[in-house]
């Protein structure tokens, strides 16, 4: 039952990955608010907290995944912005520090939040938060690049 509910919760990922692909995560609210719920399904479940943690938890977690999602559709900006083969000298020198401040950026926005994700959960949770955080990640990373591949054939 349980890797049967794991096992939706990746479809659900995955398939709100492919949606967010087609139509812009950044500009569909109740989009990002679905894949937010289903993070927060897949950390609850993996760290077996029960819910009366999950409800404080939530909001913080809620405030912190949007500015990691800020960060990264930055990333995503600078990346797309120019193809990298295209770039200049110059260009890509301004690429590289950009995308380098925005590692600062998400290692500062995990900093401050670290405080605030203790008071809800212990440190090792913290750490298995952000270890599940990244799985999910690799999972839909993996999925995207599957259907990439897919749609090439």
């Amino acid at each position: 039952m349980n890797s049967l509910f794991k096992a939706l919760v990746l479809g659900l990922c995955l398939l709100l990955s492919g949606m967010v692909h087609a139509q812009g995560l950044r500009n569909n609210v109740k989009l990002q608010e679905r894949l937010t719920q289903a993070k927060l399904g897949e950390i609850q479940r993996n760290l077996a907290i029960p819910q009366e943690k999950m409800n404080a938890l939530a909001p913080i977690y809620r405030r912190y995944d949007a500015e990691v999602n800020a960060i990264h559709f930055a990333r995503q900006d600078l990346l797309q912005a120019g193809r990298l083969a295209n770039l200049s000298n110059e260009e890509a020198d301004k690429v590289v520090a950009a995308l380098l401040e925005n590692a600062v950026k998400l290692s500062t926005v995990r900093k401050n939040y670290y405080a605030e994700f203790k008071t809800v959960l212990t440190p090792q949770q913290v750490m298995a938060m952000y270890r599940s955080e990244a799985q999910m990640r690799r999972r839909v990373q993996q999925e995207l690049r599957r259907r990439m591949l897919n749609k090439t054939k």
